[in-house]
């Protein structure tokens, strides 16, 4: 069950519809640890921001997001009982934007441990890959014969309607497919994809982001990790 909290600035909502046709949606569980950090580098987003959040978070989280125009949706705890928990918050949060904003053509999904102030840069210098089809940074694989083949999820964007359909909910019992892998299949209805066949699916913005100096910080429990030039700068990265 998903529902819109009712602190919105409706005033907002209008403003910004008339100057942008991109939506930031952050989801998922929000962390204590780098919440103060995230508020400050999102202060300055210029486009629609909606955080897709648990109805168990703290409401002080809740209030300073309110503070910082973020649009809120709240989504039913009891959902993660059923589906992996990652795509709850997502499936609901690209519900919620096709059904209200009718305007928008791009959505950039990530989350609330990804920290940086160059989302503004970022939707500027890549938008010929999203607008083209999803974008992310960069492939990830992990073990020998064959590797399992991933993708850097911290960040996926493209036109609302291709998000919307390769986004689904996973049931925890029925479904035991690594979470990438179920969405490459789903979108793609293929199996077992090679890194040729995921290229033909998806745009990776790796050289966009070292080009241009763009720089996201994934935070750990024991500190944080530079996305652009430690996490994709070693032997399991492809593009």
């Amino acid at each position: 069950m998903l529902s819109l909290y009712n602190g919105i600035n409706i005033i907002y909502i209008y403003i910004f519809m008339n100057k942008t046709k991109t939506v930031i949606l952050f989801s998922g569980k929000i962390y204590s640890n780098c919440f103060d950090k995230f508020i400050e580098s999102t202060r300055h987003i210029e486009t629609i921001k909606i955080a897709s959040i648990w109805d168990s978070e703290d409401n002080n989280y809740i209030q300073q997001l309110i503070d910082n125009n973020f649009i809120i949706i709240k989504n039913d705890s009891e959902e993660q009982k059923l589906f992996v928990p990652q795509f709850v918050t997502i499936v609901n949060g690209m519900n919620f934007i096709k059904e209200n904003y009718g305007d928008v053509e791009f959505v950039l999904r990530t989350r609330f441990d990804v920290l940086s102030y160059d989302y503004n840069n970022y939707l500027e210098k890549s938008k010929h890959l999203y607008s083209d089809k999803i974008t992310v940074i960069s492939g990830i694989q992990y073990g020998e014969s064959p590797p399992k083949i991933y993708f850097l999820d911290i960040i996926t964007c493209g036109k609302i309607n291709d998000m919307f359909t390769f986004y689904s909910k996973q049931l925890i019992t029925d479904d035991k497919r690594y979470p990438e892998k179920f969405l490459l299949e789903n979108y793609s209805n293929k199996t077992n994809l090679t890194h040729d066949e995921i290229r033909t699916i998806l745009n990776f913005s790796l050289d966009i982001c070292i080009q241009y100096r763009i720089e996201f910080f994934w935070i750990r429990p024991d500190g944080y990790i530079k996305v652009i030039h430690n996490l994709c700068n070693c032997e399991d990265n492809w593009v």
